[in-house]
């Protein structure tokens, strides 16, 4: 009887238990999946949902990102945040302006489930990633100009290596075509677009290119005769003015035939206006800068030493120093307001007296400027990643945050985009480096 009761006691202690074990599911394993991953412009949000059994426990959760231009460009993979462990999303305010930002979710826990617990574990989870389309530049431009009669057409001067004009379509962030040159060292002139279809680059050395505005192929070149450097020009139907040292010359596109005027100036910049009138800049003294109004014709000026311009006016004597800078110039609209230098001083081009410089609004110094249609001026802020919108009485009204450091503010039908480098860049003044070239990447961005 007592084995009975024994035996008894035993089978309906294994059905317990067997029957126990059966019905209980075997636990899960540790998992760390993403289940959303949404980017835009200003930020990236993800969503990741931790499957944890009993017995594991997170010491540890946080996000890892990499962000790079390429796979020639450097990186290292950075923590942007080290999170609670019971939570399941993220979402990062300061996404990288490069062409591919990677993120992964990662955590470090403890293992308990064995009789000898272990410490230090890690688990990733897969890697998502952000690709963006960017136009990108070895160095920052030396010019960019927007295209008289399509407003979303930019035309781009690039110094680097050989040296290229680069025809850049804002509506499809794209670049449409490239002429490329001998040695872009020698491209040290601002480029003119005459009669809205041609696009003239003269090198210091005096090698002119006359390049169609929609094809980008090349019309014609000239080598105009220089003595020391072609520091400027302007084009006038089939006359060429330059400067070469403190010699006004003329270059005769169809008799392909330089000639001296006997004209002393060193204009640093020039620019024909039409009717017969031509503004001349002049910036090499930080101190002493001005602009004026210059008529040459082939009455005044027909050729070898002998060119008696008009003179009409020019900017008043008493300008404040570091007021006028080749480099930093940009038209209004219709061309009666011009703006120049990092202190941005605006004049009125029927008088060329200063109207204000909008420095002293801010104490900023700015590195270039856009006018659009309604008068407003974009500035890009020099070391800051700030653009300054200022309204046509020249009240600062906005303050736009970009992600690059800007520096050629291109405004589109679609919108303000801009070039901005990946490092602050430093200007001072056309004296202090009147070559204006800068060794640091660069990208368009797009809001």
């Amino acid at each position: 009887m007592e084995y009975f009761k024994k035996y008894a006691a035993f089978i309906i202690l294994s059905l317990i238990v067997f029957g126990c074990s059966a019905d209980e599911e075997p636990q899960k394993p540790l998992e760390l999946t993403i289940t959303n991953f949404k980017t835009s412009y200003n930020e990236v949000k993800i969503d990741w949902e931790l499957q944890r059994p009993d017995g594991v426990i997170i010491d540890d959760l946080t996000i890892y990102r990499i962000e790079k231009n390429g796979e020639s460009d450097f990186y290292q993979e950075k923590m942007i945040a080290n999170l609670p462990s019971n939570e399941t999303s993220f979402v990062d305010t300061d996404v990288p302006y490069k062409e591919e930002v990677s993120y992964s979710v990662r955590i470090l826990y403890r293992d308990e489930r064995e009789k000898v617990p272990t410490y230090g574990n890690e688990m990733k989870s897969e890697t998502k990633k952000f690709i963006r389309d960017i136009i990108k530049f070895d160095r920052v431009p030396f010019q960019v100009q927007k295209d008289p009669t399509q407003p979303n057409i930019f035309h781009i001067l690039n110094k680097d290596q050989a040296g290229s004009l680069i025809k850049y379509n804002s509506t499809k962030n794209s670049i449409e075509h490239t002429t490329t040159f001998e040695n872009g060292f020698y491209l040290n002139n601002k480029f003119h677009i005459v009669n809205n279809n041609e696009i003239y680059i003269a090198d210091t050395k005096g090698r002119i290119y006359r390049i169609n505005t929609n094809s980008y192929e090349t019309i014609d070149s000239y080598l105009a005769l220089v003595t020391d450097n072609l520091n400027s020009f302007s084009v006038s139907g089939n006359r060429i003015y330059y400067q070469d040292d403190e010699d006004w010359c003329i270059y005769d596109t169809s008799a392909r035939t330089s000639t001296k005027t006997g004209y002393i100036s060193n204009s640093d910049y020039s620019e024909y206006m039409g009717n017969d009138k031509t503004l001349l800049l002049y910036c090499q003294n930080e101190q002493y800068g001005s602009m004026g109004f210059v008529g040459y014709t082939p009455a005044n000026c027909p050729g070898f030493m002998d060119c008696s311009p008009v003179t009409y006016y020019y900017t008043p004597w008493a300008l404040k120093p570091n007021s006028i800078d080749a480099n930093i110039f940009s038209w209004n609209t219709d061309k009666s307001k011009c703006i120049s230098s990092i202190n941005g001083c605006v004049f009125n081009t029927s008088t060329l007296k200063p109207e204000i410089r909008l420095n002293d609004i801010t104490g900023k110094h700015y590195f270039q400027f856009a006018f659009d249609a309604q008068n407003n001026i974009y500035a890009t802020v020099q070391g800051e990643k700030k653009i300054h919108k200022f309204n046509s009485e020249y009240k600062l009204v906005e303050v736009i945050d970009t992600k690059l450091y800007p520096l050629f503010p291109l405004l589109t039908t679609d919108g303000l985009k801009v070039v901005g480098s990946y490092e602050p860049v430093s200007y001072w003044s056309f004296g202090y480096g009147n070559n204006f070239d800068f060794n640091v990447k660069c990208a368009i961005e797009t809001f």
